[in-house]
């Protein structure tokens, strides 16, 4: 490999890692935002979200241009297809950050209103797996990444655990329609998060060992 391709490869994935940072600390700012019920740092996650959307264009356009001009082969050539891959899987999360956000606004109307337990553990859940996932795929960390893909039944068990207490509350009179929507909402785009968090831990494994274990059940 010429040294200039192994100085391409090594800036796309200072790129890459920018960008995870990036969609990390929008998921955690929503969180925060959704938790503390906290207008102002909702409106700043989706304030951010333009500067995420631009580093998409130019992570994915970094990468194309090294396919094209450079012919990567191999492994390298699996990693830079796999980054524009992981850089939508990323920004996709960055959305699902701002959709969170963006319900925010209606609870901070309700005074002495808190989140749900179940989607203050699911929250702490998915940033944990956010997290992991963001290191799996600097680190090139397989074993994290299979840690990240089980974690989500546990994520998906909470999300329809907090769906279900919707309905209970809904059909007992003591729902307030506002913060429940807002609610479902929240913990949807949380499901949501964990399902991009898997498809990022697959493209992992799929760098670093040559396997395509999308759809498989055992991994």
């Amino acid at each position: 490999m010429s040294r200039h391709l192994q100085d391409l490869l090594d800036d796309l994935k200072g790129r890459v890692s920018r960008m995870g940072a990036m969609v990390q600390q929008a998921v955690e700012q929503a969180v925060q935002a959704v938790l503390a019920h906290d207008p102002k740092l909702a409106r700043q996650v989706v304030d951010g979200d333009r500067g995420i959307d631009e580093e998409e264009v130019r992570v994915e356009k970094a990468a194309i241009d090294l396919l094209a001009l450079h012919q990567p082969a191999a492994g390298d050539l699996r990693y830079v297809t796999t980054v524009i891959k992981v850089n939508s899987e990323l920004e996709r999360i960055a959305d699902c950050a701002v959709n969170a956000a963006q319900r925010v606004p209606p609870l901070s109307h309700d005074a002495g209103d808190e989140a749900p337990a179940d989607l203050r553990l699911m929250s702490n859940t998915v940033l944990s797996t956010l997290r992991d996932t963001i290191r799996a795929l600097n680190l090139g960390d397989v074993d994290l990444a299979r840690q990240v893909m089980r974690s989500d039944d546990v994520v998906d068990a909470l999300y329809h655990q907090i769906v279900q207490d919707v309905l209970c509350h809904i059909q007992a009179g003591q729902h307030k329609a506002s913060s429940d929507l807002s609610y479902i909402m929240i913990a949807k785009n949380l499901e949501r998060i964990a399902d991009h968090c898997t498809n990022i831990a697959e493209d992992v494994v799929y760098v670093h060992t040559g396997r395509i274990i999308r759809h498989l059940h055992a991994v």
